[in-house]
């Protein structure tokens, strides 16, 4: 039995006439009334006490339009909640970001972003990479924003892969290493590092950037999630710490910090990480595409 005849029987109920009820639910009067009759044959009673001014539930038939009613009301109640539950997704953007040097990704894309969808709230997060994959399995953010290799082995996920990351090391203007007319990376280990998470996906950036020059097991290394505190740390010391292609070119950034002249030869691969029983917000979908500019 399908939900049309459901609603059929209880709208005759409703209005108390076959020819009120079909005119109420816009179908033809013979139509609902074969449609009532084939109901009643299915479920082997009479639903209905025909009168000479319309007709009355029989005390069977009352039990199972009730029923019916109940089943309408929740298939209503759940395409409300569905349609609230699409509403709520299109109008927020919640985004891990693992390892946090991946931020910089975002300052071209989410102020152009949120120029499309001027209502859209968005929450981004800077985390290591186990707690990115907390939060997106828990369902308390949308997106991760992190390393294709790390992600890609999480079967729960779907995966779709970014433009390669480029990661730089930076110094404040006055440190020594800005003297140097070269600078190789054992020059660079001669000062405390910094980053924002000691396992995960930080150490691959680190270790894409020194190639086959090995960090030593006791060097001195500063974990710092938060990467405007790092900034402080790195201006306020002779540390050295990494940042994304989207700083070479940032005034504000230059003015207090220097970046060294070198990049990885081997480009971070990182992706974007969904869950597989979600398809993407049309604000997901328009950041996508702007980070694959």
């Amino acid at each position: 039995m399908n939900t049309s005849k459901l609603r059929y029987i209880v709208a005759v109920d409703r209005f108390g006439s076959m020819t009120a009820a079909a005119a109420a639910i816009h179908v033809s009067q013979p139509s609902l009334t074969r449609t009532v009759a084939e109901v009643e044959k299915e479920l082997g009673i009479a639903l209905f006490e025909r009168r000479a001014r319309g007709v009355i539930a029989t005390p069977q038939g009352r039990n199972i339009i009730d029923r019916a009613a109940r089943i309408l009301a929740d298939i209503e109640r759940l395409d409300m909640d569905a349609k609230e539950f699409r509403e709520y997704r299109e109008s927020q953007l919640r985004i891990c970001i693992s390892p946090p040097p991946l931020i910089t990704l975002m300052n071209p894309a989410l102020p152009q972003l949120m120029g499309r969808y001027p209502q859209l709230k968005v929450d981004i997060k800077s985390v290591s990479t186990d707690q990115a994959i907390s939060f997106l399995r828990a369902g308390d953010c949308d997106l991760i924003i992190g390393p294709l290799r790390a992600l890609e082995e999480r079967r729960e996920f779907k995966i779709i892969p970014l433009k390669p990351f480029d990661a730089y090391f930076f110094t404040r203007r006055t440190h020594p290493l800005t003297k140097l007319k070269t600078v190789s990376f054992k020059h660079i280990l001669n000062y405390p590092l910094v980053l924002p998470e000691r396992d995960g996906s930080s150490p691959e950036i680190t270790s894409r950037l020194f190639g086959d020059t090995e960090i030593p097991a006791d060097h001195p290394i500063h974990i710092i999630g938060h990467f405007p505190l790092a900034c402080e740390i790195v201006a306020a010391t002779d540390a050295v710490a990494t940042v994304g292609q989207s700083y070479l070119n940032n005034k504000e950034f230059l003015k207090r910090f220097t970046i060294l002249g070198f990049t990885s030869a081997d480009q971070l691969q990182i992706c974007c990480a969904h869950r597989q029983e979600f398809e993407l917000s049309a604000p997901s979908s328009a950041l996508l595409s702007l980070l694959a500019r």
